[in-house]
C-alpha cells in the first residue's frame, strides 16, 4: 500500500473520529430533561373548619392551628430536632437565676401589610394572653399572668418572671404564642376578640397570608421574603371535609393532594391506594397507663411492686404490631428519645408474664379459689380500666385487660368519651387506673404532671405521684439555666420514674399523614406538631419542564450557590 493510501485511511479514521465526537457532544448539550417548573396549587383536606386564625385564640381547634402555624409566627421557632431557633426574634438571652429573659428582633420582621414587627405588639399579646376574658388555655394563662413585659426600644424587650422558670423560653414559640399586629386588634376590647371579623381575615408575619376563605377552602399563599429560595408552588389550599374518612375518599377521586391526617384505622386502605404516598412521624407526647395511688377502690396500687409487674403484665411489642399497628412506638420515658435530656440508661419492663406472676406471689397475691383472679386478705386484685373511646383506644383497652388476665389480674375495661375522662374521672380523681394521653412539645420538663405540688384539685398531677426525689430533681431543673447541669436532673428523674412506675409507659404516638404521588420531592423529617408537615414546602413540585444537560447544570449550580 503507498503512503498517500495509507494517509488517506488515516485522514478518514480521525475524521470519522471527529464526528462521534461532536455527536457526542450535541447529545450531552441538546438533551432535554424534566426538572421541576413553577406554578400550580397544592391542595390538602383537612377535617372541620376554621374559626379563630388567632394564635391567642387557636389552641382548642387543630384547623386552627394548622393555619396559625402558617400565618403567625413566635419568638421563637422549634427545629426539627425540638430545639430553639430564631423566630421573630433573632436571638435572646437569659439571666443567671433564669428569671429575667431578653428577646431581640429581627430588624426585617414584618406584618404581611408591610409594616414592622415591633416590642409594642409583643407587649399587646402578652396582655391579651392574660386577660381573663380571653378563652387561653389554662396553663398559658397562669404562665403569662406571672411575667411582666418591658419593651427597652422598638426590638429589644424583656420579660421578668415572678420566679425563676428555665423552659420559659419554649413557651414564646408560635405553638404556644404568635404574635399578634396591635395596630388591627387594639381597637377591640378582650371579650369583643372572639366575635372579630378579623379571626378569619388575618394579617399575620409568617410565611403564608391568607388571600381567599370562604366555608369550602381557605388559600394561602407564600410570603416570598419568608423563604430562603422562592417555592416552587403558587399557593396552598385547604378544603373543609367533615371528618377524616371523607378526605380519603375525596384523595381517591382525585379531588385533593393530600390528606392531613391518616387515622390508625384507616391505615390499610390508604396503604391500599396506589397514587398515595405515607408519611410517617413520631408526634412529642406519649400514652400511658396512669394508676391512682390513693384510689379507694384498688389501694394495691400504691405498693410498687404491684405496678412493676402490672408492667411486665402488658405485651407492648405486640399492641403495636398486631392490635394498633401504626398508632405509636415504645415508650420507655415521659421524655422522648430525640430529647438531650433522654436517659437511655433507665429499667425497661419488657413482656415478662412469669416474672410479673412471681413478683405478685412474692407480694402476697395468689389465686386460692382457682378462679383466675388472685386475692390478698380476701381482697381480689381486680380494678376498672378507663379509656376514650376512639378506636383505637378501645383496642388498647381490650389488649391490657387480657394480658393482665394472663397473669391473674382482673380489669374491666370501662371506655368513655374523652371530655368525661377528664372532667368526670381525672380531674376530680375518681379512677383507679386510665389509659391517658399527653402531649409534650418543647422543653422536657415534666413538672406540671408530675411534681407533687400538681397533686392539688387545680394541678395535673392525676394519679398523686409524691416522691421527694424526683421532685427535687424537677424543681433543680426548673430553676437552672445551665442545659448540661438540668440534663443530669432530668437523667436522675428518668431513673426514679422508671423504678417507681406511678404509671406504665405504652407508646409515643405516631401522625401519619398523605400526598398525592403527583406531588413530588415532600420529604419527612420529625414532626413537633402536625403543621410542620409543611415545613419543607418551599421544595415540593407537580408541574415539570424540559430542559438540555447544560442548562440542568446551571440550574443545579445557582441551587448550591443559594
Amino acid at each position: 500500500m503507498s503512503r498517500h493510501v495509507r494517509w488517506q485511511a488515516i485522514l478518514a479514521i480521525l475524521g470519522l473520529l471527529l464526528i462521534i465526537s461532536l455527536l457526542g457532544y450535541a447529545t450531552y448539550t441538546y438533551t432535554s430533561q424534566e426538572v421541576p417548573a413553577r406554578g400550580g396549587v397544592y391542595i390538602e383536606g383537612v377535617a372541620g373548619n376554621p374559626r379563630y386564625i388567632n394564635p391567642v385564640l387557636c389552641q382548642y381547634n387543630q384547623v386552627d392551628r394548622d393555619l396559625c402555624a402558617l400565618v403567625f409566627e413566635g419568638l421563637l421557632r422549634f427545629d426539627e430536632r425540638g430545639d430553639l431557633q430564631p423566630g421573630l426574634a433573632e436571638s435572646w438571652e437569659v439571666s443567671p437565676a433564669s428569671d429575667v429573659f431578653t428577646f431581640t428582633l429581627r430588624p426585617d420582621a414584618r406584618w404581611h401589610d408591610g409594616l414592622r414587627v415591633t416590642t409594642e405588639d409583643v407587649r399587646f399579646t402578652v396582655e391579651l394572653m392574660q386577660d381573663p376574658d380571653l378563652q387561653v388555655l389554662p396553663d398559658l394563662a397562669v404562665l403569662w399572668r406571672s411575667v411582666i413585659a418591658t419593651p427597652i426600644d422598638d426590638r429589644v424587650i424583656t420579660f421578668q418572671l415572678s420566679e425563676p422558670y428555665a423552659p420559659f423560653p419554649d413557651y414564646t414559640a408560635s405553638r404556644w404564642f404568635g404574635v399578634v399586629p396591635k395596630h388591627y386588634w387594639e381597637r377591640y376590647r378582650p371579650r369583643e376578640l372572639a366575635e372579630a371579623q378579623l379571626n378569619t381575615q388575618p394579617i399575620g408575619s409568617g410565611p403564608f397570608r391568607v388571600t381567599e376563605i370562604d366555608s369550602q377552602h381557605v388559600r394561602l399563599e407564600p410570603v416570598l421574603r419568608e423563604f430562603e429560595q422562592p417555592p416552587y408552588l403558587d399557593a396552598l389550599e385547604f378544603r373543609f371535609f367533615p371528618d377524616y374518612p371523607s378526605i380519603l375518599t375525596a384523595a381517591g377521586a382525585g379531588e385533593v393532594h393530600g390528606v392531613s391526617r391518616v387515622l390508625p384505622e384507616q391505615l390499610s386502605q390508604a396503604e391500599s391506594m396506589p397514587d398515595l404516598q405515607l408519611f410517617t412521624s413520631p408526634l412529642p407526647g406519649y400514652t400511658l397507663v396512669l394508676f391512682n395511688l390513693d384510689s379507694e377502690n384498688a389501694p394495691f396500687l400504691a405498693d410498687q411492686a404491684v405496678r412493676q409487674a402490672l408492667a411486665y403484665g402488658i405485651d407492648r411489642e405486640r399492641l403495636l404490631r398486631d392490635d394498633i399497628p401504626g398508632v405509636g412506638m415504645i415508650a420507655n420515658s415521659p421524655i422522648l428519645p430525640e430529647s438531650w435530656a433522654y436517659n437511655p440508661d433507665i429499667p425497661t419492663y419488657d413482656y415478662d408474664p412469669e416474672k410479673a406472676r412471681a413478683m405478685l406471689e412474692e407480694a402476697g397475691w395468689r389465686d386460692e379459689n382457682n378462679d383466675g383472679i388472685r386475692e390478698k386478705d380476701g381482697q381480689p386484685l381486680e380494678l376498672i380500666l378507663l379509656s376514650d373511646d376512639a378506636p383505637h383506644s378501645l383496642l388498647v383497652n381490650q389488649a391490657i385487660t387480657a394480658d393482665w388476665a394472663r397473669i391473674g389480674v382482673r380489669a374491666v375495661s370501662q371506655p368513655v368519651s374523652f371530655t368525661g375522662l377528664v372532667s368526670d374521672f381525672l380531674v376530680p380523681r375518681r379512677f383507679s387506673a386510665a389509659i391517658v394521653n399527653w402531649e409534650t412539645i418543647g422543653d422536657p420538663d415534666p413538672y406540671p404532671l408530675w411534681s407533687s405540688s400538681q397533686i392539688s384539685p387545680e394541678g395535673q398531677n392525676y394519679g398523686g405521684w409524691n416522691n421527694r426525689e424526683a421532685d427535687i430533681a424537677m424543681e433543680q431543673a426548673r430553676i437552672t439555666a445551665d442545659r448540661e447541669q438540668r440534663r443530669q436532673y432530668y437523667l436522675d428523674f428518668q431513673r426514679i420514674f422508671a423504678e417507681d412506675v406511678p404509671a406504665i409507659m405504652l407508646y409515643h404516638p405516631l401522625y401519619t399523614y398523605a400526598a398525592s404521588t403527583a406531588v413530588n420531592n415532600m420529604e419527612v423529617g420529625r414532626l413537633n406538631e402536625p403543621s410542620d408537615r409543611f415545613r419543607t414546602f418551599a421544595n415540593w413540585y407537580t408541574l415539570t419542564r424540559k430542559v438540555t444537560q447544560t442548562e440542568r447544570r446551571t440550574l443545579e449550580f445557582d441551587n448550591l450557590e443559594r
